[in-house]
């Protein structure tokens, strides 16, 4: 394709954002897939990309990125616009879960999960904005979650930090309009990816014995249902494609993919959250100062 982008895609050794990468780069894009520890834990994704890059002649070169690190992330944005000249879209994938009642996790774990789902965010975007902002183009997207929107039990720190991001999503979408750089959220139904497999529990066990019985119930009802209505992750990844091929300007702030009902949910309470937040900046006085919606 002729219009090439230059895209870092974060948490690119598994799941969305291993499949986001490839496809991107299948498509001629130029792609940089952020990977933490790519000499350890990631040594076989790091080769593996690498060795695909090889062998179907496409641009996807591997950067080590620890998304905890704003070092890090200095290093690897700093390392694509050395490389291609600019930064394009940043894919603010990487990402955890940590599943189970709050009362039982102690405020590190809380932190923990912030400090990837949030902070992580934060972290590269603000390593990449001095460029995008100078270019006066550029997108950043979040991967986001239903749960943002809609919290269901024992999912509420993940629904917490994954709310944060949206709310940082939407101040971003209003502050960096003036520059020409866009920010968007894409909110992802469960999809069968190691984000679940690799899901936390808290470490409290006595604090967590209370629940047992109540959250053992919610997990079996969660893992019958997902047999039932298993979707594909590609059906995320082949979405987040789309927003980086979008043209400057005309990607939707917020997308949402999930089965029917869900989509149906969270797209009535997204329009209704637009109302609100025209209709609160209205009333402040702050119009002049957001972009449209």
């Amino acid at each position: 394709m002729s219009d090439i982008r230059v895209v870092l895609v974060t948490g690119a050794s598994t799941g969305f954002g291993r499949l986001t990468a490839e496809s991107l780069a299948r498509r001629g894009h130029r792609v940089f897939a952020g990977l933490r520890d790519v000499t350890g834990r990631n040594r076989k994704a790091a080769a593996e990309l690498t060795a695909l890059a090889s062998a179907e002649g496409v641009d996807l070169r591997v950067v080590e990125l620890d998304i905890t690190d704003q070092a890090s992330a200095d290093r690897a944005v700093g390392a694509a616009v050395e490389a291609a000249g600019r930064i394009d879209v940043i894919v603010n994938n990487a990402g955890g879960i940590f599943v189970g009642p709050v009362e039982p996790f102690t405020a590190e774990e809380v932190r923990r999960q912030f400090d990837v789902n949030v902070l992580g965010a934060l972290r590269v975007n603000r390593a990449a904005l001095p460029q995008l902002r100078e270019q006066g183009s550029g997108a950043l997207i979040q991967i986001g979650s239903v749960a943002a929107r809609v919290t269901v039990p024992f999912s509420g720190l993940y629904a917490a930090s994954k709310a944060a991001l949206a709310a940082l999503t939407e101040a971003w979408h209003d502050e960096l309009a003036p520059f020409g750089v866009e920010s968007v959220i894409l909110d992802a139904a469960s999809y069968p990816t190691n984000i679940g497999v690799n899901a936390t529990m808290p470490a409290d066990q006595d604090r967590l014995a209370p629940y047992g019985s109540a959250f053992g119930g919610y997990v079996a009802a969660i893992s019958g249902r997902a047999e039932e209505t298993i979707g594909d992750p590609r059906e995320v990844s082949d979405a987040v494609v789309r927003l980086v091929e979008t043209p400057e300007g005309k990607r939707p702030r917020r997308t949402v993919i999930a089965p029917p009902a869900q989509h149906r949910a969270v797209e009535a309470l997204n329009r209704a959250a637009d109302d609100a937040a025209v209709a609160v900046a209205a009333d402040m006085g702050v119009t002049a100062f957001t972009a449209p919606r």
